[in-house]
């Protein structure tokens, strides 16, 4: 069995050996482990675990969006199939010209567009629209609720709907509204 190995076959011992020695989950700790022994540093280790996983990271990005690309088709297709039929169906009991066709056929090129843009994507602007969606999750802020509970106690001696009615009536006051 010695001799020289090639990357590709290196590649699947080595995740063979891996998979044999530890099941099917390896945690990071234990790849640059590994790693370590047979020589390589963990810096290389860490650039392709991000290499590694920003692929990924893409790769759910792109079937995200072509799932979603395929809902919308979908919304746009129940609406085109019902009017069609609604207007079909008004045409046959009003006139005999076929006006409803004109219709569907207009708003059936704006569908068959839209379907291929769902069936044949450009790679280009699918990537632009992952890259504009990753820095608008960047930018966005986290969010920590500051809900205030439903309903607040009021102190002992106090009535709190009395309180709300006077508040309303100042604020009616100065809109100069009672």
């Amino acid at each position: 069995m010695p001799g020289d190995y090639t990357k590709e076959e290196t590649d699947a011992i080595l995740a063979r050996a891996v998979e044999l020695h530890r099941g099917e989950r390896t945690t990071h700790e234990e790849l640059v482990a590994a790693a370590g022994e047979v020589g390589v540093s963990p810096e290389a280790v860490e650039k392709a675990a991000a290499e590694v996983l920003g692929g990924r990271r893409d790769r759910e990005a792109l079937a995200a969006q072509r799932a979603r690309a395929r809902r919308h088709f979908l919304a746009h297709l129940v609406p085109f199939v019902m009017v069609s039929a609604l207007l079909g169906f008004i045409n046959y009991l009003t006139t005999s010209f076929p006006w409803a066709l004109i219709v569907m056929l207009a708003w059936g090129v704006g569908l068959a567009s839209h379907l291929l843009a769902v069936v044949l994507p450009d790679p280009e602007e699918q990537l632009r629209r992952i890259e504009r969606e990753r820095r608008r999750e960047e930018r966005r802020p986290v969010r920590v609720s500051t809900a205030e509970p439903k309903a607040r106690l009021a102190p002992p001696g106090h009535d709190g709907d009395a309180e709300e009615e006077e508040e309303e009536a100042g604020a009616s006051a100065r809109r100069g509204t009672r």
